[in-house]
């Protein structure tokens, strides 16, 4: 079967982008013949006049590599935003037109779990979901959110999944704990909330290393503010990936992810715990479906700085009960987001769609 999929750059050492960490492992483990079409911003890319005339032209190119590849069908990868819904609703048009059939996975995004801001956005998105012929989510939290919305949909779920690095040796020895945020460097995430409970941590005496690998619109802001407050205790890596990233995760103790809006299910948050860090990441759309509070890692409220202290205070205070929750964490990863049974299941979509 031959597949249309798209993505942002699938150059990890490019682009951070879960979308394409998800796309390359679809290409690189799965059984289809895939052909790769470019959507999205890579990281650095302003939104000036030459960006916008290139996206102009993106469904019409778009348009004419189905037509000049004929896959079997489309796979479009969206995330509910204002910029990506509008890119793929022409997308979705397009392949209809060249009378392809779609699947369209959702890949988290403001609109995912919030109200939208204007009728035109909401119309749009119902638009383009109802072209496809299957719609993907990643957890039952968020088919229920997308049938309140539109009750006669019908939605598949899909969680994201992880493949396991061969020959990677975990052994943390770390004296000084090692804090890591790996990912966008975005507003979403939550990097002020991040900055101020670092501050807010060594200020009342507790003592541990912060590590920084990612790109992003607010990367100067961050790595400033993680330099004030934490001083040599603080390293940025840029960005990172394959193997080196793997090490990184493995090395690290806790991974801090504490986003305020935007997730669906985040691919670094089950890599990190794949390698049995202990994640502290906000509790958003499908993350509870992954996550027991206190059990494979913790939940916050997004925004709440006040509990992202405190939870880091209850792990750097009780490292000895660090053990279970990490085996924990890499028992539920390898139990239920293998990339094997993924493949597996997308497959059997792409069957029932185009039989």
């Amino acid at each position: 079967m031959k597949v249309l999929i798209t993505a942002p750059s699938l150059d990890e050492n490019k682009n951070v982008s879960g979308i394409s960490t998800i796309v390359r492992q679809i290409i690189d483990h799965g059984n289809c013949d895939y052909v790769h079409f470019t959507a999205g911003r890579r990281d650095g890319d302003s939104v000036g006049a030459a960006w916008l005339l290139k996206q102009a032209a993106l469904p019409l190119r778009f348009f004419w590599r189905v037509l000049r590849e004929k896959p079997d069908l489309v796979h479009v990868n969206t995330a509910l935003t204002d910029l990506s819904i509008w890119r793929d609703v022409a997308l979705t048009t397009a392949a209809k037109l060249a009378g392809r059939r779609i699947v369209l996975s959702i890949h988290g995004g403001r609109f995912l779990m919030n109200d939208f801001d204007s009728s035109r956005i909401a119309l749009a998105t119902e638009k383009m979901l109802r072209r496809a012929a299957a719609v993907i989510v990643y957890s039952e939290i968020e088919k229920i959110e997308v049938v309140r919305r539109w009750p006669d949909m019908d939605i598949k779920i899909l969680p994201n999944a992880v493949p396991f690095p061969d020959e990677l040796h975990v052994s943390r020895a770390n004296d000084v704990p090692l804090i890591i945020f790996f990912g966008r460097l975005h507003e979403s995430k939550g990097l002020h909330e991040i900055i101020e409970a670092c501050r807010i941590l060594r200020n009342d005496g507790f003592d541990f290393q912060f590590k920084c690998y990612g790109e992003g619109p607010l990367k100067e802001f961050f790595l400033a503010g993680l330099r004030e407050a934490l001083g040599e205790r603080f390293f940025y890596g840029g960005v990172i990936a394959g193997k080196e990233k793997w090490r990184k995760l493995a090395e690290a103790d806790i991974f801090l992810l504490p986003s305020r809006y935007g997730e669906g299910l985040p691919m670094a948050m089950l890599e990190a715990m794949a390698v049995g860090c202990l994640v502290v990441a906000s509790d958003i759309a499908s993350v509870a479906s992954v996550i027991c509070d206190g059990v494979n890692g913790y939940m916050v409220e997004p925004r709440n700085t006040t509990q992202i202290i405190g939870k880091l205070k209850v792990i750097l205070n009780g490292r000895a009960e660090w053990a279970d929750v990490q085996e924990n964490a890499v028992a539920t990863v390898r139990e239920n987001f293998a990339i094997n049974d993924y493949i597996e299941k997308l497959e059997d979509i792409y069957m029932d769609v185009t039989c």
